[in-house]
This record gives C-alpha cells, sequence and structure tokens, in this order.
C-alpha cells in the first residue's frame, strides 16, 4: 500500500519548503490547542477540588464550632440564676466565681515556669519566636509543634455537682490557652437531682463566650440506673451518645478525643495527656484515678488506690494489683503493678504501655472511631455485665491494629495497638483524693536544660511492643474470686 500523498508528495514529488513549512504550522498549532485544552482541563480540577476542599474545610470548621444546648424547657429555666440568663457576655472572672460553681471545693492550679515552657508545643502561637523555634534539628518530639491539632472532649455526668466546677475552670484555662476554635465540648447528662444541669447551663454561657463549639444535653426524662444485667450496655450507648456529634461530622473534623469522667484535676493533667499522646504516637492515653480505701480499719488516714481495676491491665495480661487467687483476697494498701515489668518506669512517673485502660481521663485518635475502623463502645460478645466497656474497646484496637487477623492472615497495616498508661495525668474523685494523688507539682524532671533535658526527654520515650499478651486475666461481672484468662481479642 502506497504512502499518502501529502506525506510523500505522491505523483506530483516532493513537498516544496512552502509546503513543509505550512505543515509544520498546522502541527504545531494542533499540539498548541491540544495544549491549551489540557491545560484548562487541568486547571478546571484544580479549580473543583479546590472548591470541594474549601467546602468541606468550611463543613469541618461547622462542626467544630457548633453549638447546641438542649434540655433547658421554659419550666427548667426557671432554676437558672437570673443573671446566667443575660443574652450578654459577662466577665469569666464573675462566671467561673458564679455561686453555681463557688458552692463547690476545687483544687488550686497553677502551671509553673517549667510546665508552662514543657506545654508551649500545644499553643497556637508555638514556632513563631523563642529558644524553641531554633532548636538544633532533629526537632526531639516534645519540642514538634502540635498547634494544628483539633480535639472532641466527651463527658457524661449524672448527679456530678461537686466535680464540674473543677471541670469548668480546668477546660477554661485549656480551651483558652490552645485556641477556643479547635476544641469541640460535648456533654451529656440524665437523670440529675442536684445542680449538674445549672452548672452546664453556665458552661455553655463560658463556651459561647470563648468562641467554642459544645453540644451540651441535659436529659431530665432518661433516669440514672439500670436494669439487672444490662449496665454495660446502657453504659456503652451513653458513652457512644456523647460522641454523635463526631460521628456526624465530616472526616477530618477531629484528630483526637479527651474522654473525662467525673473527676477532680486541674490543666496540667490535660496538657500532659495531650502531649505525651503526640509525643509517643500513641493510639490511645490514659490518666491514673485513684480513690481512698474508706474501710473503718484505717481510721481517717485512709490509703489511695487505683480504681480503675476492673480495666486495666498491663502488658503481661496482668491486672494493676495483686489479687489472690482462690478467694479474691488483695493485700491491701500495695504497691500498683507489683508483678508488672513496667513497675520502674510507672514509679519513676514514666509513661507504660499497656494492653487497657481507661483511668478516669483517656485520649484517643478520633480515627478509630471513624471508617475503615468504626469502634463504638459495646458490652462483651457474650452481652451482659462480663466485662467493662472500656476494656472491651481496648480489645477492639487491639484486634483492628493487630498484626494478625482473627483469621490468622497477616494485616499488613498492623503495628500493634499503641495504648499507654501516663502517670504524671493523675485525677481524683473528691478534691482530698486529687490533692493527694496529683502529680503536677513534681516537676523536678521539666526543671532541666541542654544535654540533660534531652536526656530526660530520651528516658520518657515507650519502646512499643507489637504483639499484645497471649492471655489477660479478667474478672467477670468484677467477682474478684472468679479469676479467668481470656484470649486479648
Amino acid at each position: 500500500m502506497s504512502s499518502s500523498p501529502l506525506l510523500s508528495g505522491g505523483a506530483q514529488g516532493p513537498l516544496r519548503p512552502v509546503d513543509r513549512l505550512k505543515l509544520r504550522l498546522r502541527h504545531a498549532c494542533t499540539r498548541r490547542a491540544a495544549l491549551v485544552v489540557l491545560g484548562g482541563l487541568v486547571v478546571l480540577w484544580l479549580v473543583d477540588r479546590g472548591w470541594h476542599g474549601t467546602a468541606l474545610e468550611r463543613h469541618r470548621r461547622a462542626a467544630r464550632r457548633a453549638q447546641r444546648l438542649e434540655g433547658f424547657s421554659e419550666s427548667r429555666m426557671e432554676l437558672v440564676p437570673a443573671g446566667l440568663k443575660s443574652p450578654f457576655d459577662l466577665p469569666f472572672d464573675d462566671l467561673l466565681a458564679h455561686p453555681v460553681l463557688a458552692a463547690h471545693r476545687t483544687p488550686s492550679c497553677r502551671l509553673n515556669t517549667f510546665q508552662q515552657d514543657r506545654y508551649a508545643p500545644l499553643l497556637p502561637s508555638y514556632g513563631s519566636g523563642g529558644r524553641r523555634a531554633h532548636a538544633v534539628k532533629p526537632t526531639p518530639p516534645h519540642d514538634v509543634p502540635r498547634h494544628h491539632l483539633t480535639y472532641f472532649v466527651a463527658i457524661n455526668l449524672v448527679d456530678s455537682a461537686s466535680v464540674v466546677p473543677s471541670l469548668v475552670r480546668a477546660l477554661y484555662t485549656v480551651l483558652s490557652s490552645l485556641g477556643p476554635s479547635r476544641f469541640h465540648v460535648s456533654v451529656y447528662e440524665n437523670g440529675s437531682s442536684d445542680d449538674t444541669p445549672v452548672q452546664l447551663f453556665l458552661l455553655a454561657k463560658v463556651l459561647r463566650q470563648l468562641g467554642a463549639g459544645f453540644t451540651i444535653v441535659s436529659d431530665p426524662k432518661r433516669r440514672a440506673g439500670w436494669t439487672q444485667g444490662e449496665r454495660i450496655q446502657g453504659l456503652a450507648g451513653l458513652r457512644n451518645l456523647v460522641l454523635e456529634p463526631l460521628f456526624d461530622s465530616p472526616a477530618g473534623s477531629f484528630d483526637r478525643v479527651l474522654f473525662l469522667n467525673d473527676v477532680h484535676l486541674c490543666e496540667a493533667e490535660l496538657l500532659e495527656i495531650l502531649l505525651q499522646h503526640e509525643v509517643q504516637g500513641a493510639d490511645m492515653s490514659c490518666g491514673m484515678d485513684w480513690k481512698e480505701l474508706r474501710i473503718p480499719e484505717f481510721e481517717d488516714d485512709y490509703p489511695l488506690l487505683f480504681y480503675d481495676v476492673w480495666v486495666a491491665r498491663d502488658m503481661q495480661g496482668l491486672p494493676f494489683y495483686e489479687i489472690k487467687q482462690p478467694g479474691g483476697d488483695w493485700a491491701l494498701p500495695s504497691p500498683v503493678l507489683p508483678m508488672s515489668a513496667s513497675r520502674p518506669r510507672y514509679e519513676s512517673l514514666l509513661p507504660i504501655q499497656v494492653y487497657s485502660c481507661f483511668n478516669g481521663v483517656a485520649v484517643l485518635d478520633a480515627a478509630l472511631f471513624l471508617p475503615p475502623h468504626s469502634l463504638r463502645f459495646r458490652a462483651g460478645s457474650g452481652g451482659g455485665d462480663e466485662h467493662s466497656e472500656c476494656f472491651v474497646l481496648c480489645s477492639d484496637i487491639w484486634r483492628v491494629l493487630s498484626p494478625v487477623r482473627l483469621d490468622g492472615t497477616p494485616n499488613k497495616d498492623g503495628r500493634g495497638a499503641r495504648i499507654q498508661v501516663v502517670p504524671r495525668a493523675s485525677v481524683g474523685y473528691r478534691v482530698d483524693e486529687y490533692d493527694k494523688a496529683r502529680q503536677d507539682r513534681n516537676t523536678t524532671a521539666f526543671e532541666l536544660d541542654g544535654d540533660e533535658r534531652r536526656a530526660q526527654q530520651a528516658s520518657e520515650m515507650v519502646e512499643w511492643e507489637r504483639w499484645p499478651p497471649k492471655l489477660v486475666t479478667t474478672y467477670p461481672f468484677a467477682r474478684w474470686d472468679e479469676q479467668i484468662s481470656i484470649p486479648p481479642f
């Protein structure tokens, strides 16, 4: 088959120079037009992507900044003091000193100079100046700026008037320092017969004036208490209920979830656990909650006990106290983690990896509650009150992050669950219990600089284990005389 006359010249012979020039110009025009069209398509794609990205970020900001107060009908508003009903802003000092809060004792809170320096990377202004901005590379994880992070704060309450003032003051200080627009505070309260609802109305006013987002629901119709055998299912439902604004938000709206129980604490505990969660690259970080052992044998000198013993297990699968079998006898008062390899680190107030915890205050990666994991608080597979919903959640975290799936196949993305306890973040259920347990005054390790400071920071780092314990010691239904060992998930 002969070639095209246009290319070869055909019967008319080779193309003249002028025809070749025209042909080249025609090809150049075609290429230029194609490039223009392609460039236009790229610009349109970038504009569309940018518009969608901007729109998505607007939706995320809207989710963080949404403000909703529910459960204050006209009749319930009669309980609210007249001064708090004002639509106008009130001085924060007046709000925090309001009688509805001041009627209850709260701990004395203050950050010293060393703590202010330690927690500076969490602040919005960090990195714009100062000695940390000019730190020698590579920057230690303690000094990396964390001001881009966003937080979802979750609190379940019932008859909690004695502790809400401490929570309000701590939240006010932390949100004011770290930037209110980075936070959404979700509170679900139900069935309280004390001043808790009025205190939450005041909290809503504080958050509104700060410019922080909040969802505060006070439900007088949902009474406290549980049907026999359905306590854990009910608690799991309440914890999921307070997380609903997170579930309903666009993906990426929040980086971390901060769970607070009805505990007394100061801003130092919150800042320490938030910082250590980032420094260690953890999936879940817990504090330590404490309660006095109030039995006649100790008269007025009641010893402090670690409280969340039903939930917490170390990396050997053991509880935080030695509970002898048979009989379920405890040697109390007893040191924490008496048989654990992590005990020396714990006693030095260094973070330790654990299998499970919750302990009154906990920080979790928000991604755990979103696809593809979509974890929820739940009762165990057998239902009923056999295990705490917090213990089951930790088991689920190990399951989804395990190097091996349940069917025995490798999980290529499984690096093991990074769950830690941060001993400095100690909280109490009464003010006097918190004052005895608090570690925020023990800041000797912070009062260092230069090589000593870097050595101290290096000693804090957790060496993560990928694999959970082969068996975990549990006490079904919190019956200490019925110890069993179960698989980790």
